[in-house]
Order: C-alpha cells, then structure tokens, then sequence
C-alpha cells in the first residue's frame, strides 16, 4: 500500500492515515509495526528489495551459466518495466530521497551493494567459465551494468516507452552487454 502511495504522490504525499486506510487497519496497528515515517520508508524499501531480487526463469533443476545469469537479470528488469512500473518510480523517489537523507541514503547503498554483489559474482563466475573475457574489470563493469539497467528503468518511464519498445531496448542492452563482457570483444 505505502509504495503505491509512493508511486503515485511521492515521499511528500505518504500520510500514515492513508497508508493505513489502504491497508485496512488502524493507525494504532500501522504505528505499532512502523513508529515514524522513516521505518515505513526502510519497510518500503525491504520489500521493494525483495521484489527486485527475484528472478523468474531461472532453472531450479541446474545451475545456470554466467551468460544466462546476465540474460535473466536483463529479463527480469524487463518483466518488471512491464508488468510493475511503479517499482522503477519508487527507485527514483528512493534515490532522489537518498540524496537528502542520510536514513534513507544508507538503505538504498546496501540495496546497490547487494546487487553490485550479485553483479559481481556473476561477472566472476563468466571468466572462471571462460565466456567472459579475463582482462575485464570485475567493479566497474558491475557498476556499467547497475546504471544501464537503472537507466533503461529511468528511460521506460520517463519517456513513455511501449511495451514493445521496452523490450526491445532490453534485448539490445543484454545482447550489447554480452557482447562488451565476452570473447567476442577480446582484441
């Protein structure tokens, strides 16, 4: 309820009393699970971290490859512009927020790292594989991932990309990133 809330009206617009209307309890109850704005922003954030992090398609019978790791990251981002779009608007508020308070600022840098993390492994894991190329620079293609996946979110948004479009701006940013990290890019 509170990151529809935030969807729609911003940090700004977030009121206790709605949150709870919305939920259908009373402000006591809601109170008593988050004591300030603050904590209903971290449990905010929880959640919208959990949501991020699940990654439809991938195989429970076998691992995957560290190329199918990528693609289904690009895939998962690209369901996600698709069929919930106001968790790419409550990113932006989160980091807009972020820059303002320090609370807020501290939550969304362990969410990045935890990502960059994850981003991390996967690059690893692809050179250990032999599809990655061994020279590149485990951190900072990370980091190049983490702001094209941001930007292609930003961008669907913002400038009111069809579905079509959005996925085709996702396939291109995956085929591109495979291409940059792989083999085929080793001079």
């Amino acid at each position: 309820m509170a990151m529809d809330l935030i969807a729609t009206k911003g940090f700004e617009g977030l009121r206790f009393q709605e949150v709870a209307h919305e939920a259908g309890i009373n402000n006591a109850t809601l109170s008593y699970h988050f004591a300030t704005k603050e904590e209903l922003i971290l449990g905010v954030m929880e959640h919208l971290g959990r949501e991020m992090q699940q990654t439809p398609g991938r195989p429970a019978e076998r691992p995957v490859s560290a190329r199918e790791e990528l693609r289904l990251e690009f895939e998962s981002v690209g369901r996600l512009l698709l069929k919930r779009p106001k968790l790419f608007v409550v990113l932006i508020e989160l980091s807009m927020r972020a820059m303002r308070d320090p609370v807020t600022g501290n939550a969304v840098n362990m969410m990045d790292e935890h990502w960059r993390q994850h981003l991390t492994s996967v690059i690893e894991q692809g050179k250990r594989e032999g599809i990655f190329r061994a020279g590149v620079d485990t951190e900072t293609a990370a980091t190049v991932l983490m702001a094209q996946i941001k930007g292609l979110g930003f961008h669907a948004l913002t400038g009111k990309l069809k579905p079509r479009e959005i996925e085709r701006a996702i396939a291109e940013a995956a085929r591109q990133a495979e291409i940059w990290l792989g083999l085929e890019g080793e001079t």
